[in-house]
């Protein structure tokens, strides 16, 4: 599986750029590239689509941060990937953001994404292995669709979260311990540079949810506040 060799404060650093002002990066805030999201999710007008849960625009506009060339090189990985994170975590019972920190962890979020170097090749944007072939099927068939790639990976996802291993890391005080499995599987040796990206990524994404909930709680209470004074004739 892939693994990037950056440094745990510059991982950081980019992390709080990419989630903060955006004054480091000269782009403009997560909060402006979510917005409209934010908006729709808390006050559709009238005659507007159903808007996507408040995880599936998140996800969008924190993908859109990290990795900005896959709205033009795959659009319909960008758009579509985080919709079947959310859908099949909350169908199976997976917390959505594990699934989504390891798409981030594997691949950058890159639904055609390959490792040759991997033993039997590695695809997809969560680098689904060969070895797992009798849990998922073979995991070259249509590895870049994002609906197939989700299910697959929440597959095994539980397989791991069903072993004596993911308790015994659990007991050994590993934090992220179901992404590790994912790394090493069942191995005795686990890969702790791989664990610790993973939980320095893992806690920047509920860093970022959270402050985007608060951002959603504060246009919505500011919508319903305008609309009651609308109500009352306040200023007329």
């Amino acid at each position: 599986m892939r693994l990037k060799t950056l440094k745990f404060s510059t991982l950081i650093l980019l992390t709080i750029a990419f989630l903060g002002t955006g004054a480091s990066t000269g782009g403009p805030a997560l909060v402006n590239d979510t917005a409209s999201g934010e908006l729709q999710a808390a006050h559709p007008g009238p005659g507007h689509r159903q808007p996507e849960p408040a995880e599936v625009e998140f996800m969008r506009g924190f993908l859109k941060r990290i990795n900005p060339g896959l709205q033009v090189e795959d659009p319909a990985c960008a758009h579509e990937l985080p919709r079947a994170i959310y859908s099949h975590s909350m169908a199976n019972g997976v917390e959505w953001i594990k699934v989504f920190v390891l798409a981030w962890q594997e691949s950058d979020f890159d639904c055609h994404a390959k490792n040759r170097r991997d033993k039997g090749g590695a695809f997809g944007p969560f680098q689904i292995r060969r070895l797992w072939e009798p849990l998922i099927g073979d995991p070259r068939h249509l590895y870049f669709e994002p609906q197939l790639a989700v299910d697959r990976v929440v597959r095994v996802v539980r397989y791991y979260q069903d072993t004596p291993r993911y308790q015994e890391l659990i007991r050994r005080g590993f934090r992220t311990p179901l992404l590790c499995l994912y790394n090493s599987g069942e191995s005795q040796r686990v890969n702790r540079k791989y664990c610790r990206t993973a939980r320095l990524k893992m806690e920047a994404v509920e860093e970022s949810w959270k402050e985007f909930r608060s951002r959603q709680e504060m246009i919505t209470e500011d919508l319903e506040h305008t609309e009651g004074s609308s109500l009352r004739g306040d200023g007329a």
